[in-house]
């Protein structure tokens, strides 16, 4: 074989390879093609996910605000004009749930009808609103599973503050100061002696012109 015939097979077998790698890509394209257009559709499917995901979080969240608003008040059945009974067994509810988990009370005191709550500004002739002030003392998890507790009591209470501070001797021990406020359907008994009060400061203040 000479170099004139060598120089042919050698232009042969390159336009061979040539065109086996053309064929070749011309195959791959459409497999490359697709692996990325499934890969840009598996991305979007996991971003739709997410989005799912994200959505279903707010519905819950936004379930259990709204669970909480729209809890009933708690009505008692005595026919009584005391305040403080019209709460029942809230107050051993609040202060028995934070024994129950672990939390030590170190000081406590009632305050009926505060000032600062949005129901004693607005509604007040309608319900009975008392204010129990706590100093406890736990660690985190105890106090955790206190409010957890709260937040989940079938009545409306509002956990309206807290405040609190590790102990100084050990960082692990939290001292709260807590203020949780109750309220009470106010019973017939009770509307009416205050109607009879307010009608009372009105005639009081009409003679004193």
């Amino acid at each position: 074989m000479n170099n004139n015939q060598q120089s042919i097979y050698i232009v042969i077998l390159l336009f061979c390879l040539i065109g086996g790698l053309y064929l070749i890509f011309q195959k791959a394209q459409p497999a490359y093609n697709a692996y990325q257009d499934v890969k840009t559709k598996t991305v979007a499917v996991e971003d739709t996910k997410k989005q799912i995901e994200d959505l279903k979080a707010k519905q819950a969240a936004y379930e259990r605000e709204e669970k909480v608003s729209t809890k009933p008040v708690y009505k008692s059945d005595l026919a009584t004009m005391d305040q403080m009974s019209s709460f029942g067994v809230m107050f051993e509810d609040v202060i028995q749930s934070a024994k129950y988990n672990g939390l030590k009370l170190r000081s406590i005191s009632y305050n009926l009808s505060p000032a600062n709550d949005i129901v004693v500004k607005n509604i007040v002739s309608d319900y009975n609103i008392c204010a129990i002030n706590m100093q406890l003392i736990g660690n985190y998890m105890q106090f955790r599973s206190y409010f957890q507790d709260i937040y989940n009591y079938p009545y409306l209470i509002n956990l309206d503050k807290i405040s609190i501070t590790p102990y100084e001797g050990n960082k692990k021990i939290l001292i709260a100061d807590i203020t949780v406020i109750l309220y009470s359907v106010k019973n017939d008994l009770q509307k009416a002696a205050l109607q009879a009060a307010q009608s009372a400061q009105t005639d009081d203040a009409g003679s004193g012109q």
